[in-house]
C-alpha cells in the first residue's frame, strides 16, 4: 500500500506539467489561427513580445491575450474616434452652454452688460467687440462669444413679445448684433487654417426681412471651423444659388415670417434641383419653421433646428459619417478581386 502511494505521488508532476504543456499548445493554436476579422497579412503586426510562453497561466486569465492591434481594427477603431467618439464627446462638454447661456452664472455679466450696450445711441461695432472680449471669462473660445449675442437676441425677442421694447429699439439692437455677428465670423475665418473645411449655404426665401439669425448661424459655423455664406432668394442670381447650393456640404434655410411659405416652397425646390450627389443635410430654423414641421418634411427637409448651436451640431454629425464611410477591407479586396476578373475578361 504504501509503495503504491509512492508511485502516486511520483507520477502527479509529470502530470501536472503534461497539462501544462498541452494548455499552452492550445493557446499557441488559437493565437496562430485567429484574426479578429482583421485583413490577411495582419498577423505580421503581431508583437514579438507575445509569444505562447510570454507569461504563466493563472485563473480568470483570459485564454488569448494581444498588446497590439491588427491593421484592419486600427483603421475602424480611428474612424469611430474621429467620428462618433468625438461628436459625443464635444456634445457632453458643450452641454451647459446648449441648454442656456443666458442663465448661467458665468456669463450672465457679460450678456446683461452687451444687452445694455446695443440699446445706447452712439454705439460703435468696436465698442460691443470690446465689451465681449472685457465681460466675457478670460480666453472664451470663438463659439462662447456667438452665443453670447445670440442669448442677447433671445432676451430681445422676449422683451419685444411683451411689450418691454419698442419697434425701433428692437430693431437698431438688431443690426448691431448682426453686424456684430458678421465681424465674429471675420474673425473666425482669419483664425482658420490653409486645410480643406466644409462648406456651410444658409438661404433666406425671397421677402425675409429677419436676418440676424441667418447670419448668426453663419458666425456659428465659421467658429467651429466651416466656411459660410449667407444669401438671400431674391437678391442673387439663380445661377450663384446652384453653385452655392452644390458647393455646400449643408444647408440651412431661415424662416420666421409663416406668410412667406410659398416662397420657402419656391426656394426648397431650387435647393432639391441643384443638390449634389453627396449626402447633404437640409436644415431648417426660425420660428415659422418651427410651427412648420410637417409641411417642411414633406418637403424635403431632414431637420428642423430650435437654435443656430444645433444646426452646426446636426451638421458637423452628417460631416463626421461622411467623413467614415470607408470599405472595410475585406469588401476592398473583393471589390479590387472583380474588377480584375473583369478586366482580365474584356477584349
Amino acid at each position: 500500500m504504501l509503495e503504491r502511494l509512492a508511485v502516486a505521488a511520483a507520477e502527479r508532476p509529470t502530470r501536472a506539467h503534461a497539462a501544462t504543456a498541452t494548455v499552452r499548445e492550445v493557446r499557441c493554436k488559437v493565437r496562430i489561427t485567429s484574426t479578429f476579422g482583421s485583413p490577411s497579412g495582419g498577423g505580421s503586426e503581431q508583437s514579438k513580445t507575445d509569444t505562447c510562453d510570454d507569461a504563466p497561466l493563472a485563473r480568470d486569465m483570459p485564454v488569448l491575450k494581444r498588446n497590439r492591434l491588427h491593421r484592419g481594427e486600427k483603421d475602424k477603431l480611428r474612424h469611430l474616434i474621429e467620428g462618433p467618439v468625438a461628436a459625443m464627446t464635444a456634445d457632453q462638454l458643450s452641454v451647459d452652454l446648449d441648454t442656456g447661456l443666458e442663465i448661467h452664472p458665468r456669463y450672465q455679466p457679460a450678456i446683461n452688460a452687451l444687452r445694455e450696450l446695443v440699446l445706447q445711441p452712439g454705439t460703435r461695432l468696436d465698442h460691443l467687440l470690446s465689451c465681449l472680449e472685457r465681460a466675457l471669462p478670460a480666453h472664451s473660445p470663438p463659439p462662447v462669444k456667438v452665443l453670447a449675442v445670440e442669448a442677447v437676441a433671445r432676451q430681445l425677442g422676449r422683451e419685444w413679445t411683451e411689450d418691454a421694447s419698442s419697434f425701433i429699439d428692437v430693431t437698431i439692437a438688431s443690426t448691431r448684433l448682426q453686424d456684430l455677428a458678421q465681424a465674429l465670423s471675420i474673425q473666425a475665418a482669419g483664425r482658420s487654417s490653409a486645410q480643406a473645411q466644409p462648406f456651410a449655404a444658409i438661404l433666406m426665401p425671397r421677402d425675409e426681412q429677419h436676418s440676424l439669425m441667418s447670419y448668426l448661424t453663419g458666425a456659428f459655423f465659421q467658429a467651429f471651423g466651416w466656411h459660410h455664406q449667407v444669401l438671400s432668394h431674391d437678391q442673387v442670381m439663380h445661377a450663384q444659388v446652384a453653385d452655392v447650393v452644390k458647393r455646400a456640404d449643408a444647408v440651412c434655410i431661415g424662416w420666421s415670417n409663416i406668410r412667406l411659405r410659398p416662397q420657402v416652397s419656391q426656394l426648397i425646390a431650387d435647393i432639391r434641383l441643384h443638390r449634389p450627389a453627396k449626402n447633404q443635410p437640409l436644415i431648417a430654423g426660425g420660428i415659422a419653421a418651427l410651427d412648420s414641421v410637417d409641411i417642411l418634411v414633406e418637403m424635403g427637409i431632414d431637420c428642423v433646428c430650435d437654435t443656430a448651436y444645433s444646426a452646426v451640431k446636426i451638421a458637423d454629425s452628417f460631416n463626421n459619417l461622411e467623413k467614415m464611410k470607408f470599405v472595410p477591407p475585406s469588401v476592398r479586396n473583393l471589390q479590387n478581386a472583380k474588377q480584375k476578373r473583369i478586366d482580365w475578361q474584356s477584349p
